[in-house]
């Protein structure tokens, strides 16, 4: 028995959605293989000149090298780092638009409650390097350690300011932490970004600050700061003479700031693999590595599986301090 005309008609569309398929599944491999074959947008989540964007620029221009493509770095400040990442999430998943966020992109759907993205809108590429922050104080305030800022505020409880780059930055977490672990009132100043910090915290109007070794470095030689601590567990490359803070009299004390690259959810594994490695490959090649040192980093270029696992550790222990401290984004 032939088959009728619809049956005709059913049977030609299932062979040319095949035909369709098989195309698309060849074609798909040498698409991939080819990437990139334009240039890749690195969103970066705060202003020009803070640490995301020093680091931005050093990966980008290591991969721009190694991909043979040009990485345009564009600073997407706004929404304690929601603006770039939300830009992310909804771009195409083609791996030309990918971001560098820090810490906040962990803590900001806690802090927030509606940051815009969930973590789920996003594939982890790497984590690129980590490193610890800085307890840094004007010389104005009269202290010199860290047991002489703890003694300080324990006399003069919400009367010692403290700033950061932003609600939900490393630079606050760092704080929420101290305050906790030294069981001090100190009050939180959040900036718009770490340029707008600094201005105030070099002329004392806000005197503390726990700030990126690459920021601080440079105004505690001169003098115009004083470094009582650092955030890792020991003392860091750089700063020899500088103690942690849980050496200093804050036992157990410990925060890492880290910086990170995400594609949006969709983008191909192929693709995702190979910026993996070429990250991996960018930050572990000598000469970027040294430079990470300089700035009190090391670098890391961990894999999907490991980034993703590291960024809900992250999530969770973060999220627990803010919400046990009852803080949310104004």
């Amino acid at each position: 028995m032939s088959p009728t005309p619809v049956r005709r008609t059913l049977l030609a569309a299932l062979a040319a959605a095949a035909t369709l398929t098989v195309a698309m599944t060849v074609s798909l491999p040498a698409a991939r293989a080819d990437y990139p074959d334009r240039p890749i947008h690195l969103l970066v989540p705060y202003p020009a000149g803070g640490p995301n964007d020093v680091i931005a620029r050093l990966l980008g221009a290591k991969l721009s090298e190694s991909l043979k493509q040009q990485v345009v770095i564009e600073n997407r400040p706004g929404g304690s780092g929601n603006i770039a990442a939300v830009t992310t999430a909804r771009a195409e998943p083609d791996g030309y638009t990918i971001v560098l966020p820090a810490i906040a992109y962990a803590v900001n759907p806690t802090l927030f409650g509606n940051a815009g993205y969930t973590f789920d809108q996003f594939e982890p590429v790497s984590i690129v390097t980590k490193g610890p922050l800085v307890l840094v104080v004007h010389p104005s305030l009269g202290v010199k350690s860290v047991k002489e800022l703890i003694e300080k505020a324990k006399r003069e409880p919400g009367k010692i300011d403290y700033g950061s780059g932003g609600t939900g930055s490393s630079l606050h977490l760092a704080g929420e932490m101290f305050k906790k672990e030294a069981g001090v009132n100190i009050m939180h100043i959040p900036y718009k970004g770490t340029n707008d910090l600094i201005s105030d915290l070099l002329t004392g109007r806000v005197p503390v600050s726990f700030m990126s070794p690459l920021i601080a470095m440079d105004h505690v030689k001169q003098g115009k700061l004083i470094a009582l601590g650092v955030t890792s567990p020991q003392r860091a490359a750089g700063w020899p003479d500088t103690p942690s803070i849980a050496e200093a009299g804050v036992p157990g004390y410990a925060v890492e700031a880290w910086y990170a690259v995400l594609a949006p959810k969709g983008t191909p594994k192929p693709i995702v693999d190979k910026l993996s490695k070429a990250i991996a490959d960018a930050v572990n090649s000598p000469d970027v590595k040294q430079r990470l040192a300089t700035l009190g980093n090391v670098s890391v270029g961990s894999n999907p599986a490991d980034t993703k696992a590291y960024i809900a550790s992250e999530a969770k222990r973060w999220g627990e301090l803010l919400t046990a401290a009852g803080i949310k984004a104004n």
